[in-house]
């Protein structure tokens, strides 16, 4: 049934085409910054610096950011190394995600000993990754993407 709302999901979001208004994130739940640093130790217990710059977050829900990704354009950037690599894909997704409604989602940038990406905490408080180069949600690394978070800042 998940599956079957995320695909209408996006097909709505495909239909309506890119520019169009997002309108507001469909999950009203949210965590303090204490519970979002708890859920981030328990899937990094030794990994990495965190940093959390706000008090409160809005938890995401999978379709509202699968339906942002349709509708950005940051994977269709090309890539030119050293001018427009990882860094820059996911500095530019986190710009993205920062307008009103959007701003106080659990997303943020994680640095690895190979590469930067995008993360999110969904309603069930489960970790997710974003590969902003693909528009691809992963719950894990791949071996290209490195094996140690260095940096999550959300």
């Amino acid at each position: 049934m998940k599956e079957l709302i995320r695909q209408i999901a996006c097909a709505v979001c495909k239909a309506l085409g890119n520019g169009q208004s997002l309108g507001k994130p469909i999950s009203t739940q949210t965590i303090d910054s204490t519970e979002l640093y708890k859920i981030l130790r328990l899937r990094f217990p030794t990994d990495g610096q965190l940093y959390l710059s706000d008090k409160e977050y809005k938890l995401c829900h999978i379709e509202d950011i699968e339906c942002f990704l349709i509708k950005d354009e940051t994977n269709r950037v090309g890539y030119i190394p050293e001018e427009r690599d990882c860094d820059d894909f996911a500095y530019r997704l986190m710009g993205q995600f920062s307008i009103p409604g959007w701003s106080d989602l659990t997303l943020g940038i994680v640095w690895t000993d190979l590469h930067a990406l995008n993360c999110f905490i969904d309603e069930d408080k489960k970790f997710w990754f974003i590969e902003p180069q693909k528009d691809e949600l992963q719950p894990f690394l791949e071996e290209w993407q490195g094996k140690t978070i260095r940096f999550i800042m959300m």
